[in-house]
């Protein structure tokens, strides 16, 4: 008897994997090194946005970050570089890296989520109004319209909002 429920506990498990592998949504940063680092000056951003060769890139360049010089001791740079290389949209099983490769050429080395082919293609319909309202300091300042993004969770039925006239808030529906 208790083999029978050690391998229904497996087979279990083995679906709920399975699900959370094939699943729109983007596993929360599991990592306290990015979580700190990375989000001083912006959230952290999923590492299954974008490619490795994109993360070593921006890692490779931390003299010059969008305009900032970082400093991070070597431990530091080597645990953040591993956990994004790891976790890579080239590396990823998830639904939503897959979405992101979709459209990069393999020569393709974006430095911004912005500048993706998934990014502009969620965001194209947004008005200029969206992208000029002070609340929104850049475009990738994911966590100020997607209030779940620090958990991975980027999808219109979860926390999703734009900003609206008069300081309002409204709902985006993506068709």
């Amino acid at each position: 008897m208790p083999k029978v429920l050690i391998a229904a506990s497996l087979i279990i498990s083995m679906g709920a994997a399975a699900r959370a592998t094939a699943d729109d949504r983007f596993p929360a940063i599991a990592n306290e090194a990015v979580r700190s680092e990375c989000s001083d000056c912006h959230i952290a951003y999923q590492p299954q946005m974008l490619p490795q060769r994109s993360w070593r890139k921006l890692m490779d360049e931390l003299g010059d970050h969008f305009d900032e010089e970082l400093s991070l001791d070597e431990e530091a740079t080597q645990q953040v570089l591993r956990y994004l290389l790891d976790n890579a949209s080239d590396r990823s099983e998830t639904k939503g890296a897959r979405k992101f490769l979709r459209g990069l050429r393999s020569g393709d080395t974006p430095i911004r989520i912005t500048d993706t082919p998934r990014w502009k293609k969620k965001h194209h319909e947004l008005p200029e109004t969206v992208w000029s309202d002070p609340r929104i300091a850049f475009k990738g300042e994911c966590e100020v319209c997607h209030t779940e993004a620090e958990r991975g969770l980027y999808g219109d039925d979860e926390g999703l909002r734009v900003p609206g006239p008069n300081g309002t808030w409204r709902r985006w529906e993506d068709d």
